[in-house]
């Protein structure tokens, strides 16, 4: 009959098995941290690449809307909340002539009921090719020619591929490119030119009663970009000023980013304090846990040192039971954050409200390492004291009389 060697590995594995439930209690400790960790900085570092593609994407300076409907077009540019508002389009020509004003182009959003591609409303948006500046820039990463009419470019969410067609309000669209994800609510967005998505929004009358169906000069916003050396605070009072009667209200980009940043700057400091306070718990529980163990376990190491081993052998035993609980609970607890994080994270940007888009795989690759490194340490150091109190003691006599 075969016998495989004693070695140390082998012993600490034998005696966390013989421990379940403190055991399970100390994977479960460092699991909690990793999980924490892991979870934490994907989550922070997806925020933060949602926030820094937002402010590439943005393009314009100030958002002239219907009044009222400020936190709507906010919430279709971050999460794709479907909208559907309108006013007059003499309002591009209005804020067209506001001192500081260098470019404007406007938009129109439609709200649609249904669509082949998905099973929930979606954002149509459409835009004046001739006037756009914010839209085009980013769309010419994945097409190749103006966008024609009837001609559609989807976001990355949408369950559709190019060169298929979806129909929305019993017309039907020819998806001529689909985005890169953005972590935007435009990820969830359908774009076409102004002049299909007035055609759009006519054939949408006999479902839902759409102003544009019947006035084709109204629209959604107006994107507007101000001259270098004007501040865009003041061109956006100067709007209100002229044209708040009228219906016209603001959002000043810069403002909208800046209450983001400071939000997701907030989650941000959380998170690790979080994870900081976990750390300090877990390494301190281990401590406990290791020092107060040491002296139920003076049989065992007395009968360690009477077959020969030495203190070498004990600390060296000590350290590998702490290595291995870090080992176990780091993995899993890593990959419950994996199993958290990677597949709902569509959910985790809507529930935050934030521009969320995961990091490459490179990044993903290095923030697993560190995450790992720095949950594996909590067992080793945890057990220094108990592992010094060991190699600093003549253990043989001090167990003996402890008998």
């Amino acid at each position: 009959m075969d016998r495989k060697p004693l070695t140390t590995v082998s012993i600490a594995i034998h005696n966390l098995k013989h421990k379940p439930f403190r055991t399970t209690g100390l994977i479960l400790l460092v699991a909690l941290f990793a999980f924490t960790l892991f979870g934490g900085t994907v989550l922070s570092k997806s925020l933060e690449n949602g926030m820094n593609s937002l402010s590439k994407r943005m393009g314009a300076d100030i958002l002239a809307v219907p009044y009222g409907y400020e936190a709507d077009i906010q919430s279709a540019l971050l999460r794709g909340e479907p909208s559907t508002f309108y006013f007059d389009a003499g309002t591009t020509e209005k804020v067209a002539a506001i001192n500081g004003v260098e470019k404007v182009s406007p938009q129109l959003y439609i709200a649609t009921l249904d669509a082949d591609c998905c099973a929930y409303p979606i954002q149509l948006i459409g835009f004046d090719p001739k006037t756009d500046f914010v839209i085009q820039p980013w769309l010419s990463d994945s097409l190749d020619h103006p966008l024609a009419d009837g001609e559609i470019v989807i976001g990355c969410n949408l369950n559709a591929k190019v060169g298929q067609k979806l129909t929305f309000f019993n017309q039907t669209f020819l998806i001529t490119a689909q985005l890169d994800k953005t972590g935007m609510g435009f990820d969830t967005s359908v774009f076409m030119n102004l002049t299909t998505a007035k055609q759009a929004a006519r054939e949408s009358e006999r479902q839902k009663a759409h102003p544009v169906a019947k006035d084709a000069d109204l629209i959604s916003s107006v994107m507007v970009k101000i001259k270098n050396g004007y501040d865009g605070k003041d061109v956006a009072n100067n709007i209100l000023k002229a044209y708040a009667k009228e219906n016209v209200h603001v959002v000043v980009a810069k403002n909208m980013i800046s209450n983001i940043s400071g939000n997701l700057q907030g989650l941000t400091t959380y998170i690790y304090i979080l994870t900081g306070i976990l750390w300090v718990l877990a390494v301190g529980v281990l401590i406990i846990v290791f020092s107060v163990t040491l002296n139920g376990r003076k049989r065992e190491f007395s009968v360690f040192r009477v077959l020969g081993a030495t203190k070498r052998k004990l600390v060296s035993l000590i350290l590998s039971e702490s290595c291995l609980v870090s080992i176990f609970g780091t993995i899993a607890g890593m990959a419950a954050a994996a199993f958290v994080v990677f597949p709902f994270s569509t959910y985790i940007s809507s529930l935050l409200g934030l521009p969320y888009l995961q990091p490459s795989h490179g990044t993903l690759s290095g923030v697993a390492v560190m995450s790992f490194m720095i949950s594996f340490t909590i067992g080793p150091l945890a057990s220094v004291y108990a592992a010094i109190k060991i190699g600093s003691s003549e253990i043989y006599t001090v167990m003996k009389e402890g008998e």
